[in-house]
């Protein structure tokens, strides 16, 4: 059983760690010499703080000389820490009810940790409640001797399904069942149809289909498609680039434009798709696809004008594309002759 495995069985024993007068450079080159995630920050052997790769890319883009940032200043702590007799999934379960990556392993003789009951504010000005970044509080004033660290990844070697629960935690909005045409639909998207009769399609009808596309959409779009480009996954490689920042794969906005398609009256069936890509798009920025029915191409397809723009108006991508409408199969149909009227 898991839980009768100790995480001292599982932790890495030896911790990259730095002390709190050390200078940001410093720690961010044990993270690349030690090839590690985090570096504990230690004070008189006792474990007071933590850097992530996460503090570097935020700092990174905040400051233009590291050489001179003391670690503390941009450490996250307090610190949650787990005792070396916990259970993994004891771990688990506080890497998910404080929003952490990486738990530092203290010895069974000390106090025990304790996650902070309210969010802990950071060095840039956010709660890590905010960030979903590692921070917490460790309990009493008792020297706790730093033994290890153990991270998700540790942990996901025995727990595969637990973690991947603690993503999970940061809960979308509800599925909810209101068309007949799609399987679901989610409190966070809009669609709008603009037409004199929206059971049929018609040239001059426009329909609108709006989400923010999140970090965690791009994440799950990179590992479906294998298209792990660092522009679009690594902070900190692609503020070297044009860009500046990560940005969301242009197909995946494209996506949006089936997105709306899909929800035209009837069963909507690409054709083709032709798509310029005019700016990016920003991770977390609110996108809008609107698609415009230009032309009726007989035998039920139709032509149609596409346009991506960003939450600020900006065109991200515009295009056209053909498509044929089916009726919708007579199971769906019945269904939505019982629908009532939302």
């Amino acid at each position: 059983m898991h839980d009768t495995i100790p995480v001292a069985e599982i932790m890495i024993e030896d911790v990259v760690t730095v002390t709190p007068d050390a200078t940001a450079t410093e720690a961010a080159r044990l993270l690349r010499d030690e090839s590690v995630s985090s570096v504990i920050v230690v004070r008189n052997g006792e474990p007071v703080g933590i850097v992530t790769e996460g503090d570097f890319v935020t700092h990174l883009c905040e400051r233009s000389d590291l050489g001179t940032v003391a670690v503390s200043d941009i450490m996250s702590s307090p610190l949650t820490t787990i005792e070396s007799t916990a259970s993994i999934v004891d771990a688990v379960e506080l890497c998910r009810s404080t929003d952490v990556e990486h738990l530092p392993v203290v010895s069974s003789d000390e106090r025990t940790a304790k996650a902070a009951d309210g969010a802990t504010e950071t060095a840039d000005g956010t709660t890590e409640a905010e960030r979903g970044k590692d921070t917490a509080e460790m309990a009493g004033d008792d020297a706790a001797e730093l033994i290890g660290i153990v991270t998700t990844i540790e942990l996901s070697y025995y727990v595969p399904q637990l973690v991947r629960r603690t993503t999970e935690t940061r809960e979308k909005p509800p599925r909810r069942q209101v068309r007949t045409d799609t399987q679901y639909e989610r409190d966070d998207w809009e669609f709008n149809y603009r037409g004199e009769d929206e059971t049929t399609v018609s040239v001059g009808d426009v329909a609108r289909f709006s989400k923010t596309i999140s970090e965690d959409d791009v994440e799950a779009f990179a590992e479906v498609t294998g298209d792990t480009n660092r522009v679009h996954l690594d902070a900190a490689y692609a503020t070297g680039t044009r860009f500046g920042e990560r940005i969301v794969h242009g197909v995946l906005a494209n996506g949006l434009i089936s997105a709306a398609l899909a929800r035209l009256p009837g069963l909507t069936i690409y054709l083709s798709q032709e798509s310029s890509f005019r700016a990016p798009l920003s991770i977390d920025d609110h996108a809008t696809a609107v698609c415009e029915i230009v032309e009726d191409l007989g035998r039920a397809k139709y032509r149609i004008e596409t346009t991506v723009t960003g939450s600020d108006g900006t065109v991200v991508l515009e295009g056209d594309a053909v498509v044929l409408v089916d009726d919708l199969p007579p199971m769906a149909a019945r269904e939505g002759d019982a629908t009532p009227a939302q």
